[in-house]
């Protein structure tokens, strides 16, 4: 199993066109590309570019049997699956039979996007991932995008790296390799006051999974697991100018936790909650010279 790289991170909302103005009036993020003939006519989507090549695709469906619209009525809005690039999806769901891991309806769908198949939360920590192979009818990466600015605002460059909230981590961190060959790296003892486990996993186009247990009831993390369960709770937008990123929040009224930009191990960090946002919180950073950063592989 080889994946090429994150394609994109899907967003369940309640309302597209709504979800898509708090992305522009909070961030800059401007979503293009929509639609509304996908989900057997009952779904509306659209995409925003997130840079790296990858994008943040929000779905609106009000289909009851759609996997969307469930995810919508038991946990409300938020990130939902995770959408990995391959060139063989033939052989990557081969590999998960083999290994006893059923797909979504045991099948290779041949959709809008792509060749499609999906694993469910019931075998990952609370979110779904989602195999593709693209075809000739798929979204791709605009080429006169590639390594243009991301916010119309702000000076965001690209996506860093997806949150991913867990019970344990170690466990969620076996899961991810046995099931899709990803192996985790930098797991760390010292974050959250000590009461924090946290590792990374490395996409292909430099970012990555950053995968948190946390048992401080204290904390974003905790406080996202006791209320929703595992899962996706944020995604890291890296930033060229912090302050400024954070002045601009400032004049348009938009709050940030604590307001204040925190000074933590992995740089300089702010974050918008998700009342201002679809049920996801967006981090801002900035990082240091000491930080994670992605390695020459």
């Amino acid at each position: 199993m080889a994946i090429l790289r994150v394609q994109h991170i899907g967003i369940v909302v309640k309302d597209l066109h709504a979800s898509c103005a708090q992305f522009k009036n909070a961030l800059g993020l401007e979503a293009i590309d929509f639609r509304e003939d996908q989900g057997q006519g009952m779904q509306l989507d659209a995409r925003i570019l997130l840079g790296n090549e990858c994008w943040l695709h929000l779905v609106e469906n009000w289909n009851p049997e759609s996997r969307v619209n469930q995810f919508l009525q038991e946990k409300g809005e938020g990130l939902e699956h995770i959408s990995l690039e391959t060139d063989d999806i033939e052989g990557d769901v081969e590999h998960l039979r083999n290994i006893g891991i059923p797909i979504w309806e045991d099948t290779i769908f041949d959709a809008n996007d792509g060749y499609e198949a999906f694993v469910f939360p019931d075998q990952l920590p609370g979110l779904t991932i989602e195999l593709i192979q693209s075809h000739d009818r798929s979204w791709f990466y605009p080429p006169e995008s590639v390594g243009a600015p991301v916010s119309e605002t702000l000076e965001i460059t690209k996506l860093q790296h997806i949150g991913l909230c867990v019970n344990d981590l170690n466990q969620a961190c076996d899961r991810f390799e046995k099931l899709f060959g990803l192996k985790a790296q930098d797991l760390r003892d010292d974050q959250g006051q000590g009461m924090q486990l946290d590792a990374r996993i490395l996409l292909p186009n430099q970012c990555w999974l950053h995968l948190v247990e946390n048992w401080n009831p204290e904390s974003r993390v905790n406080r996202f697991v006791q209320e929703r369960g595992e899962g996706m709770d944020h995604l890291a937008l890296r930033t060229k100018d912090i302050h400024h990123d954070i002045d601009h929040l400032r004049e348009n009224d938009i709050p940030i936790f604590e307001d204040r930009i925190l000074d933590a191990n992995d740089g300089y960090e702010a974050f918008v909650y998700p009342d201002k946002l679809p049920g996801m919180t967006a981090e801002l950073i900035q990082p240091h010279a000491h930080s994670w950063t992605y390695p020459d592989l």
